[in-house]
């Protein structure tokens, strides 16, 4: 019980200090109809038991927008990465690791940040850490997979995805080992994806796969709608690790596209 108090205390003394005096007022309020409901004269019991309930209903927005700032450095750092703040996302995640309190999920989104920024290597070695700790989690596989991809290590990858897949990754995944299946020059790609034509996916997604499936002869080449909407994320990702072989391929596939567009 004093350990909560002293958590409660320590958060009640970050706040600003308007929010302090609010929620000072509003327990004190709160007390006082609280005593009046308990030891007030009858006719006052059902005014102060409606004072009560709303004093408590304020106290906890109160309570609620005092800590609105206080969340994890997990969700911080998750929050820099889907803003594109890789490196932001890096620095919080590092911290937490250096305290000895990273856990898969951390050491994973540290994995992808130190990819988005082009370190595979650390990529790769960060998430081989999270992998010691659960070699058969999904999300660590599905990261260590895209580093592999990433690197040019194609039927490496392809290996990794399937391994996620089997350990509950989502059926999306599917689209990223066909792919891997392609580059790395395996016919069991167009199969992987033909599996994933019914699935709901991102447009950048869906244009890969109809591409690739376009490029093994099974399927019409890509709509100028589709192309429009997700060139400009394979653009970016040739662009971002453009010294890496897995970029060197996916520039051609970045200039059949748009040569595509023009033709149709």
């Amino acid at each position: 019980m004093g350990r909560l108090t002293a958590y409660l205390w320590r958060m009640i003394r970050s706040w600003e200090r308007p929010t302090q005096i609010a929620f000072a007022v509003g327990l004190a309020l709160f007390g006082l109809a609280f005593v009046v409901l308990q030891f007030g004269p009858v006719e006052l019991r059902q005014p102060s038991l409606i004072g009560v309930i709303g004093l408590l209903f304020v106290c906890q927005i109160i309570f609620m927008w005092g800590n609105r700032h206080m969340v994890t450095p997990y969700t911080q750092a998750q929050r820099k990465y889907l803003a594109e703040d890789f490196a932001g996302a890096c620095a919080i995640m590092e911290q937490v690791e250096a305290q000895g309190k990273a856990d898969v999920n951390t050491l994973t989104l540290l994995a992808n940040s130190y990819r988005q920024l082009g370190d595979l290597d650390k990529s790769e070695e960060i998430v081989k850490k999270a992998l010691a700790l659960r070699p058969n989690h999904h999300f660590p596989l599905y990261a260590f997979g895209r580093t592999l991809l990433i690197k040019g290590q194609f039927k490496e990858a392809a290996a990794i995805f399937q391994q996620a897949l089997e350990a509950g990754a989502p059926e999306i995944v599917r689209i990223d080992l066909g792919e891997a299946l392609y580059r790395a020059g395996d016919g069991a790609a167009r199969e992987t994806l033909e599996q994933a034509l019914a699935l709901e996916q991102e447009p950048f997604r869906r244009l890969m796969m109809g591409y690739l499936l376009y490029r093994m002869g099974a399927a019409v080449p890509p709509s100028p709608e589709q192309i429009n909407a997700g060139l400009l994320y394979w653009q970016e990702t040739a662009r971002r690790f453009k010294d890496t072989p897995y970029a060197q391929s996916l520039a051609d596939d970045v200039l059949q596209m748009q040569s595509l567009l023009e033709d149709l």
